[in-house]
C-alpha cells in the first residue's frame, strides 16, 4: 500500500514538472485564465514595479478540487497501473476534469479574485502604482520548493530572473507568503549578485499605513481573531506589518493561544500528498481559533482554503487580508 500511495505521488510531482517545462504553469493551464481577474482594473502591462501574483490565489479552487481527487484515490489505490494513468492523463484530465470542477466551486473563487482586487485598491490608494505583466507574468517555481521537488529548482529559477530583468523590472511586490520566501530567500541562492528587490504586499502596507486610514467604507467586524502563516512568521519576519495595516482598518485583532511565531498550522502545504492529514490539522485549528472568534483573518492563500472549508460547520467566517482590503476600499466585483 505505501509502495503503491508513494507511486501514485511520484507520478503527480512528474507531471507537475512536465507541465512547468512546456507550457510554463503547474497546472497546465491556459495563461488567461490567471488574470480573468485584473480585466476590469486597467493595470499598466509595463513597469519597473510590477504585481507578482504567482497565480496563488487563482489556484484556490484547483488546489481544493485536486485534494478532493487525491483523497478519492485512495479508495482505487490498488487498482493496476494507476500511477500510470495519472501521467497519461496529464494535461487533458487538468484542462477537463479538474478545471470543470473547480469552477463550480465559486465561493472560493470570489474569495480569491476579492482578495487580489482588495490588495490592488489598497496600493492605489496610498498611490503605489504597480504594473502587471497579465499573460506574461511567470510562475515563481515555488510549488517546486513546498514539494521538494529541489534539483528541478535552478533552471527553472535562472529563467524567471532573466525574463524579469530582460523587462527591466528591478521591483517585485508580491501577494502570498510562499511565492516571497521563494523570491526573497532561495532565488540568490541560484543567482549571483541577485538585484531584484522582492516585498510582499503588507510590508508596503505597512510603511504607508497612515494613508490607509482614509478607508471610506468598512464592510466587516471590527473584531477578529488571527491566523498567522507559518512562513510569514518564522521564515519572512512580517508580524508587525499585519497588525499595523490592521490597525489602521479599524480592526481590532485578538490574539489566539498559537500567534506570531507559535503559530499554529494550517494543515498546508502538504494536501496533494496527505489530504486526510491535512484535514485533521486545520479543522484543530479552525476550532481553535472559534473558541477565540468567529471572525477569522489569514493572510495566506493557502491558509485561506485550508480554514475556510469549516465556515459552514463551525459556524465562522474566514477573510484574507485582502478580502478586508476589498471590503474597506468598496472595490466591486
Amino acid at each position: 500500500m505505501m509502495k503503491r500511495s508513494k507511486t501514485i505521488i511520484s507520478q503527480a510531482l512528474l507531471t507537475l514538472k512536465q507541465n512547468l517545462e512546456t507550457t510554463g504553469d503547474p497546472l497546465g493551464f491556459k495563461q488567461a485564465y490567471w488574470n480573468n481577474w485584473a480585466k476590469e482594473l486597467n493595470l499598466p502591462s509595463e513597469g519597473k514595479t510590477i504585481l507578482l501574483t504567482a497565480r496563488m490565489y487563482q489556484m484556490l479552487p484547483y488546489v481544493i478540487e485536486t485534494t478532493r481527487t487525491v483523497s478519492g484515490v485512495r479508495s482505487i489505490i490498488g487498482i493496476k497501473g494507476v500511477g500510470k494513468m495519472l501521467t497519461a492523463a496529464n494535461r487533458l484530465a487538468g484542462e477537463r476534469i479538474i478545471r470543470l470542477k473547480a469552477r463550480k466551486d465559486k465561493k472560493i473563487e470570489q474569495k480569491a479574485e476579492n482578495a487580489l482586487k482588495g490588495i490592488v485598491a489598497a496600493l492605489n490608494a496610498i498611490g503605489k502604482q504597480v504594473a502587471y505583466l497579465y499573460d506574461a507574468e511567470p510562475y515563481s517555481g515555488v510549488l517546486l520548493f513546498d514539494l521538494g521537488l529541489r534539483k528541478h529548482i535552478e533552471h527553472h529559477v535562472r529563467k524567471v530572473y532573466c525574463f524579469l530583468k530582460n523587462l527591466g523590472i528591478g521591483h517585485v511586490i508580491t501577494l502570498d507568503p510562499h511565492t516571497t520566501f521563494m523570491m526573497k530567500e532561495i532565488y540568490p541562492q541560484y543567482i549571483e549578485s541577485y538585484d531584484i528587490e522582492i516585498k510582499h504586499y503588507l510590508e508596503i502596507l505597512s510603511e504607508n499605513r497612515g494613508n490607509l486610514v482614509s478607508a471610506s467604507r468598512r464592510e466587516f467586524a471590527k473584531e477578529f481573531v488571527i491566523h498567522d502563516s507559518c512562513v510569514m512568521t518564522r521564515d519572512l519576519g512580517i508580524i508587525k506589518q499585519t497588525r499595523d495595516v490592521a490597525t489602521s482598518l479599524g480592526i481590532r485583532l485578538i490574539e489566539p493561544k498559537h500567534t506570531r511565531l507559535d503559530t499554529a498550522c494550517c494543515g498546508g502545504p502538504i494536501e496533494y500528498a496527505f489530504p486526510n492529514l491535512t484535514d485533521q490539522i486545520s479543522f484543530i485549528r479552525v476550532k481553535e481559533l472559534a473558541n477565540v472568534c468567529t471572525e477569522i483573518i489569514v493572510t495566506c492563500p493557502i491558509c485561506l482554503a485550508n480554514l475556510s472549508k469549516y465556515q459552514k460547520t463551525l459556524g465562522v467566517r474566514v477573510w484574507d487580508m485582502g478580502e478586508i482590503l476589498h471590503a474597506a476600499f468598496n472595490i466591486h466585483s
